[in-house]
């Protein structure tokens, strides 16, 4: 039987190219907030989109490809609870931390199975 070797280069673009799946709608969030939010508010956005686009990459990554769900669940949940209780400026972008946790933890979960399919394969033991 023909032994298989991963081809490198495939993997890689097939990375990038599954990689664009959760960023392409973060880019389109970001292009929503430049054109509808206020100029005062924008940079508040960012830091809210930033945030939950590395909290839910983290969360993507540790929990694996066959792990928990329920750890992003909390982190969205936890982020509209802090971001409704603070100020003005911050309350109106509690729900902006959803799709940012969204593409986030998408997009760490696309890393983890990078991970995994960059590992060398163990050959079979002849016994």
């Amino acid at each position: 039987m023909k032994e298989q070797k991963p081809d490198r280069r495939r993997s890689a673009r097939d990375f990038w190219l599954c990689l664009l799946i959760p960023l392409v709608p973060f880019v389109g969030l970001l292009v929503f907030f430049f054109t509808s939010l206020p100029r005062t508010v924008f940079p508040h956005s960012l830091v809210v989109a930033a945030a939950g686009l590395l909290a839910g990459g983290v969360i993507g990554l540790f929990t694996g490809v066959r792990g928990p769900d329920w750890p992003i669940y909390g982190l969205i949940f936890a982020g509209l609870a802090v971001l409704l209780l603070l100020s003005p400026p911050w309350q109106g972008l509690a729900l902006a931390i959803v799709p940012a946790s969204a593409c986030g933890y998408a997009t760490g979960k696309e890393i983890a199975i990078f991970r995994i399919q960059r590992r060398p394969l163990v050959p079979p033991v002849k016994v």
